[in-house]
């Protein structure tokens, strides 16, 4: 009996809400949700005016994931400039590709990025460099600096030991005159290394600067990017060379604070798709120009220069203070590079 009287109210509330006004499903379709389009986009990157074809690939690549992960809305160009890092800062431009001179003018504080023989292989480098809260990606005072966010880091390349005569590890630069490269950091290291490896003194110039020295006999030594030497126009003088890798050379991916954040995100997430292949290009290009050298009659050596690193270490935890690492970030190093 209760059940019957259960179905008669049930029928009659339906009866009451079909005839009464109550909601009248068909007249409410379903609705599916809108897609999130990207809205269209023309973005640029600023990158050196003196860039490798390489680099000019890489920056390629960078743009066609743009395009792809935007569906086609937003296009990267790039744009050659004298300083991106001021463009960057300026706002004028929504990406800038700048070098580990860049970083360190925009934070000294981060010199370690360009210590000689402080790494262990670019592989390396990369790693720690490349790390999203590390201590380059994670600093807030060189985002501050750069009026960007670093995104990522690829390989630019790394600098050789250029020589007039053999090079000894035992002895290393012993009294000799080295040529060292301009405005990178810790060239103190090369005399500062020790009684009976440190260099005699230290010419700091600008790559193109630094070549004649060789012929000049000012210097016995000097350090120079490997892919930046022509092997057609090598130095007469220049007999041996020194496959140190001893410093790497980072080329740092910056994102405007005026670009917006769902486009830095997609900027961000193009980014992943570069470093490895600019990794494998750079250094399949450096085999080749190592076999070259070779063909030129240059005797090319490469050994682990274990002493050179080591003295590298002691070096540079002795005067890290005036090279402004903090004991914080000293020991984080050691934490990656195992001291």
């Amino acid at each position: 009996m209760k059940r019957w009287i259960q179905r008669i109210l049930a029928g009659a509330l339906c009866l009451a809400l079909a005839g009464c006004g109550g909601p009248r499903l068909e007249e409410y379709p379903r609705v599916e949700p809108e897609q999130k389009e990207t809205a269209p986009q023309a973005l640029t990157i600023d990158l050196p005016r003196d860039s490798d074809q390489l680099t000019v690939d890489a920056v390629n690549q960078l743009s066609a994931a743009v395009l792809e992960l935007s569906g086609g809305a937003v296009t990267l160009s790039p744009i050659f400039s004298d300083r991106p890092a001021i463009a960057l800062r300026e706002g004028s431009t929504h990406m800038a590709l700048l070098t580990n001179r860049d970083i360190l003018e925009a934070e000294p504080a981060l010199s370690f990025i360009d210590w000689p023989f402080f790494w262990d292989s670019p592989e390396q480098y990369l790693t720690v460099m490349g790390a999203e809260e590390g201590l380059v990606r994670g600093s807030g005072d060189l985002a501050a600096a750069l009026g960007g966010q670093v995104a990522g880091v690829w390989y630019g390349g790394r600098v050789s030991l250029l020589c007039r005569a053999a090079f000894y590890e035992e002895v290393a630069f012993a009294g000799s005159v080295f040529g060292g490269l301009e405005g990178r950091g810790g060239t103190g290291y090369f005399t500062d290394i020790g009684e009976d490896l440190q260099a005699r003194e230290t010419l700091e110039r600008e790559p193109e600067e630094l070549l004649p020295l060789l012929d000049q006999r000012e210097v016995k030594y000097l350090e120079y990017p490997l892919l930046s030497l022509d092997a057609e126009g090598l130095p007469q003088s220049l007999k041996y060379l020194e496959d140190t890798a001893h410093r790497v050379q980072g080329h740092w991916l910056a994102i405007s604070d005026q670009v917006e954040p769902e486009t830095a995100a997609l900027l961000q997430a193009a980014a992943a798709y570069v470093p490895q292949s600019a990794l494998t290009a750079r250094l399949q290009a450096e085999e080749a120009m190592l076999a070259e050298l070779e063909a030129q009659g240059i005797r090319v050596r490469k050994l682990d220069y274990y002493s050179l690193h080591r003295a590298a270490r002691e070096h540079f935890r002795r005067n890290r203070e005036a090279l402004g690492c903090t004991q914080r970030v000293w020991e984080e190093l050691g934490v990656f590079l195992g001291f």
